[in-house]
């Protein structure tokens, strides 16, 4: 009896070994066939479809310390391609900054952290210390340009990655450029005879003039000179400042009041405009806004927060959360204190440390930093009488109004940006709401911080990460599931004579199909956005017409 249970357990053991060996068999058949034929077939014609030529030859030097391997984007895809859970179910991430770094510490604790101890160099070095993991799928890095450093699409920027960085975005994160783009983009509808109404729609920031254009600068101080007249013979009353300047740095730096006592500072620096033309240095003047909507007499601005999920085709989605942005100090339009003006958080907290070091209220202190939403606005103004109470002004008015401004926005700049679904970028754009309820749009912040100034608020920016992640994983997930689909059972069934298909084959068979399921024209179905991420879809470039923008821009206006 004993010696045929042995019978029975060795036969079920040769049974099972030689299913386990015939399935590790093909794994490592598998797994050859993707590294030496078919993942090198999909990267050689992605390569050589990939016109992104800002390569620099110090490739081997990188500031993030990592090095670049020539076969890391084989590997990677292979991996991917053999385990499906690194990519469906996983989310490795590269972040650099750490301390402090609110992204980081979600990152950490919600994600994998792909490469725990990087920290960015001061210089760029040649002895690495990084290998940069093939399970990684996202690089959130802070700083742009990563992929100038590497061999494009095969020592980085896989298959199955995405880069946190648009090249040529600076088009709209540059003050200058951003002014730029908005007066071409306004002269271009004027010269195909928009109407009114469109034009209308598409102004989204206040008059600005740039003070490097010579035509632009003197016509700057033309009407700067008019308003000292005005006010000097009483035919008009100063009440604040007419002109705010802007150089293109970003929180709080670079912004000037042009106040009266600064006035005499620029006209003797251009020479009242004598030398236009000849002073290159990048600045705006900006019309100032000075009647503001108030929030216990401070001037608020509010913050959106934007995703670019790809751009090609472009995908753009709004975060439906505001980050509300009181300013320091009490508004007054004649005050020349700056904290009364700009709303900037890196001001308001510089304020807010030197005010409790002062012994300011403990009330004026939790109201500094304001952790209700858009919803605020709308119930302050039903209570103020200025809306009906029944009526959906967050839905009705504010929010189109936000989606077609950010729309025209990108409109205008999108020409330089460039199209590849392996980038993607994170940005945020202040507005300022006047008194009559109009919104303007003061900047596009590049790279904007998280901060964790309130407990609300870090609840807030943990939901926000991950909502963005979510969309981010979901285009990737989707790309992934088209490709090996399309591997299995197209490209691994196609009938070639020789040892291998020929990259001519592949291109004159399958180029354009292969083209097409590099896009990210759509998520799958299977990994649509759960019910509650608060981001809203409003560029979808993949549709036609008016469809682009979800119908919020009329067909006469694009």
């Amino acid at each position: 009896m004993i010696i045929y249970k042995i019978a029975f357990a060795s036969i079920i053991f040769c049974f099972i070994y030689t299913i386990v060996a015939q399935i590790h068999d093909y794994h490592l058949t598998t797994s050859k066939k993707l590294r030496s034929n078919y993942v090198p077939l999909m990267q050689t014609y992605m390569m050589d479809h990939t016109n992104y030529s800002k390569f620099k030859q110090s490739y081997n030097e990188s500031y993030l310390n990592m090095i670049e391997e020539p076969s890391y984007c084989i590997e990677s895809d292979t991996l991917k391609l053999m385990h499906p859970d690194i990519l469906l179910q996983d989310k490795y991430i590269m972040r650099e900054l750490d301390k402090g770094n609110l992204q980081r510490e979600i990152i950490k604790s919600r994600m994998f952290d792909s490469i725990q101890n990087i920290q960015p160099l001061q210089k760029p070095t040649t002895k690495f210390q990084h290998r940069i993991p093939p399970q990684l799928s996202y690089f959130y890095t802070f700083k742009p340009r990563l992929q100038d450093n590497y061999h494009f699409g095969q020592g980085l920027g896989c298959m199955f990655q995405k880069l946190n960085h648009i090249p040529g975005l600076y088009t709209l994160t540059s003050k200058n450029s951003l002014i730029y783009n908005y007066a071409k983009y306004i002269y271009d509808m004027k010269k195909r005879n928009a109407s009114s109404y469109c034009i209308e729609s598409a102004s989204y920031v206040p008059e600005t003039l740039r003070l490097n254009v010579k035509s632009e600068c003197q016509s700057f101080f033309k009407q700067l000179n008019k308003l000292q007249e005005e006010y000097k013979s009483n035919i008009r009353q100063y009440n604040g400042p007419d002109y705010l300047l802007k150089t293109d740095e970003h929180r709080g730096e670079g912004i000037r009041l042009l106040l009266q006592s600064q006035i005499e500072n620029i006209t003797t620096v251009y020479e009242n405009g004598e030398l236009c033309g000849n002073i290159t240095e990048k600045i705006v003047a900006q019309k100032y806004i000075n009647r503001p909507f108030l929030y216990k007499g401070h001037k608020i601005e509010f913050r959106m927060y934007i995703y670019l999920a790809s751009s090609k085709p472009l995908q753009l989605y709004m975060y439906k959360r505001a980050l509300i942005k009181r300013c320091a100090n009490e508004y007054n339009p004649l005050s020349e204190s700056i904290p009364a003006h700009i709303c900037n958080t890196a001001i308001t907290e510089k304020t807010h440390k030197n005010q409790s070091n002062s012994g300011e209220s403990q009330e004026e202190d939790e109201e500094m930093f304001i952790d209700w939403n858009l919803e605020g606005i709308e119930e302050l103004l039903k209570e103020q009488g200025r809306i009906p109470k029944k009526q959906n002004w967050l839905q009705e008015y504010l929010y189109p109004r936000i989606y077609v401004k950010i729309i025209h926005t990108i409109r205008s700049g999108q020409y330089a940006f460039y199209q590849d679904s392996r980038f993607c970028e994170f940005l945020a754009i202040d507005f300022l709401l006047d008194n009559d309820l109009d919104i303007w749009l003061l900047e596009i912040n590049y790279n904007p911080q998280i901060l964790s100034v309130t407990p609300d608020r870090i609840k807030r920016n943990y939901k926000m990460i991950e909502d963005t992640m979510e969309i981010a994983f979901a285009y990737l997930k989707s790309k992934y599931k088209r490709i090996k689909q399309f591997l299995e059972e197209e490209l691994m069934k196609y009938q070639y004579s020789g040892n291998r298909i020929r990259q001519v084959d592949f291109r004159n068979q399958f180029g354009k199909q292969f083209s097409q399921l590099l896009d990210d024209i759509s998520i799958d179905q299977e990994f649509s956005l759960s019910k509650d991420n608060l981001y809203a879809h409003i560029i979808d470039e993949s549709k036609q017409g008016s469809e682009k923008y979800f119908n919020l821009i009329d067909a006469e206006c694009i």
